[in-house]
C-alpha cells in the first residue's frame, strides 16, 4: 500500500506558497475601502453597489470607476482565497499528524513468534516485501577481480572508497541495497550496476551507478554508453536509474546523494 505522506506534504508546501502570494496581494490592497460589494445585472450588464463598513446604505459605482471596482473585487477574492488556504493548511496538518499507513504492518510485526506462525497478514508487510526483494536481487554478482577492496559496514568488498561511502550511507539510512547485482539486457548481455536499491515508495528496484572518474575521457565515454544501454532496456534516468559523479576537481558530495535519494523516495532522510 502506497504511503502518500510525501505527496500530502508537497501539497502542504504548495498551499504555504500560495498563502504567501495571497498575503502579498492583500498587503498591496491594504488601502482599499472597507465594506461590501454587491453586483446585480440590468439589461444584461453588471451593476455595482458598495456599502462602506459601518454604513447602512449603499451607493452605486459607475463603470467609469473601473479601477475602484477592480480593487474591491480583487480584494474580496484574495481575502476569501487566503482564508480558505489557511483552513486547508490547518486540516491537512491535523491529518498528517495522525497519518501513518505503516500502522497496519506494525500490528503483525509486534506479534510474538508463536502468534505470527499462525497468522496470515491481510497484506504483505514491508519487512516481507524487503525480504522477497533481497531474494530476487542478489548482490556481488560481478566476478571481475576487485584489486583494491574496501570493506563496507554491511560486510561487502567494493571497488572504491566512494562506493564504500555511498554503500555505508545506504546502510545507515536503512535503505535496502545490494552491491553489483546482475542486470540482463534484452539481447541477453549482462551488466553489473554498482547498486540496486529497494524503493519503499512503490516497492520497485532502482539501479544506481557511480561515476568516479568523469574527467577521464575514456572512462566517461564507456560509462555514457552503459547508461544508454540501460535506457534502451527500459530504465529511466531519475526514476529507476540514478547516477552520481565525481572527478579529481569535484569530490563526492554526499549532500547531492541525499537530495537524489529524497527525490527518489519522496521523503526526507
Amino acid at each position: 500500500m502506497k504511503d502518500y505522506s510525501f505527496e500530502l506534504q508537497e501539497q502542504l508546501n504548495e498551499l504555504a506558497s500560495l498563502r504567501k502570494i495571497a498575503d502579498k496581494r492583500l498587503k498591496a490592497l491594504k488601502n482599499t475601502e472597507k465594506g461590501s460589494l454587491r453586483v446585480t445585472t440590468s439589461h444584461g450588464y453588471p451593476q455595482y453597489y458598495f456599502k462602506e463598513e459601518g454604513s447602512k446604505t449603499e451607493r452605486y459605482i459607475s463603470t467609469a470607476e473601473k479601477g475602484k471596482i477592480k480593487s474591491l473585487v480583487q480584494c474580496e477574492y484574495d481575502k476569501k482565497v487566503h482564508d480558505e488556504i489557511v483552513s486547508l493548511e490547518k486540516r491537512l496538518r491535523r491529518f498528517l499528524s495522525s497519518y501513518d499507513i505503516s500502522r497496519l504492518d506494525k500490528i503483525y510485526d509486534k506479534l510474538c513468534k508463536g502468534r505470527k506462525s499462525f497468522v496470515v497478514p491481510i497484506k504483505p508487510t514491508q519487512s516481507m516485501k524487503v525480504k522477497e526483494w533481497y531474494e530476487q536481487n542478489k548482490g556481488m554478482q560481478n566476478t571481475f577481480e576487485i584489486k583494491n577492496p574496501f570493506l563496507t559496514i554491511k560486510g561487502e568488498t567494493v571497488r572504491s572508497k566512494s562506493e564504500k561511502i555511498i554503500a555505508d550511507y545506504f546502510y545507515n539510512m536503512d535503505i535496502p541495497y545490494v552491491y553489483e547485482p546482475k542486470f540482463t539486457l534484452v539481447n541477453g548481455r549482462t551488466l553489473y550496476p554498482d547498486f540496486a536499491l529497494y524503493n519503499y515508495r512503490d516497492n520497485s528496484t532502482v539501479y544506481w551507478e557511480h561515476m568516479g572518474l568523469v574527467d577521464d575521457t575514456d572512462y566517461l565515454s564507456k560509462n555514457i554508453k552503459k547508461i544508454m544501454l540501460y535506457e534502451k532496456n527500459g530504465l529511466v534516468l531519475g526514476q529507476n536509474l540514478m547516477i552520481s559523479y565525481e572527478s579529481s576537481d569535484s569530490p563526492l558530495d554526499m549532500n547531492i546523494i541525499k537530495e537524489k535519494l529524497e527525490s527518489l523516495f519522496g521523503c526526507p532522510l
